[in-house]
């Protein structure tokens, strides 16, 4: 069960859908899914659990937090 509602989302309008993104790689749990390199990234939020350490790792910001 979730206990923190700070949902993380991806701006599809920043987000240069990076080859290696590094938002992706720093998420230990993995919540950060691409399938293909070309493709919008987007976040599991049954795996996310709203840590926040993906905000700084997205070198264009566009991954922002939503209450």
């Amino acid at each position: 069960m979730r206990t923190n509602y700070r949902t993380p989302a991806i701006d599809a309008e920043i987000c240069r859908t990076c080859k290696k993104c590094q938002a992706r790689k720093s998420c230990k749990l993995k919540a950060i899914v691409q399938f293909e390199s070309h493709e919008l990234p987007y976040i599991d939020r049954e795996l996310c659990r709203g840590c926040g350490f993906c905000l700084d790792e997205c070198p264009f910001k566009a991954i922002k937090i939503k209450q």
